[in-house]
């Protein structure tokens, strides 16, 4: 098979693939407007936000919560990483500022 016959293959399949893809999408489309018009009933405020607060309360249920050790390294971490930063980044200011005023200076003589 030569490089124009191959190349005209895979155009052949992808352009089947593309087919499939469209297809299925708006099949998929389809599904999702049925199901949202069979659940568009309108729900009142408070049940709405009962259900919301039932379902988070639920989902929190599931979470993984550091023990105490962890929480307690975690934070020291975190201080520790927050008090650094916050040198460095005074440093880089007081620099400046010297930068600056020994600028000025210079221009002024």
């Amino acid at each position: 098979m030569n490089r124009e016959m191959r190349r005209l293959q895979e155009r052949e399949e992808r352009r089947k693939k593309k087919q499939e893809e469209s297809g299925s999408k708006a099949q998929r489309k389809a599904a999702a407007m049925q199901s949202n018009q069979a659940t568009k009933e309108r729900k009142s405020f408070f049940r709405g936000v009962r259900d919301y607060l039932h379902e988070v309360r639920q989902e929190l249920r599931k979470v993984t919560w550091p023990t105490r050790d962890q929480m307690v390294a975690f934070t020291t971490v975190t201080v520790i990483t927050s008090a650094v930063l916050t040198g460095v980044i005074f440093g880089f200011d007081v620099a400046a500022k010297q930068f600056v005023l020994w600028l000025v200076e210079l221009r002024g003589q």
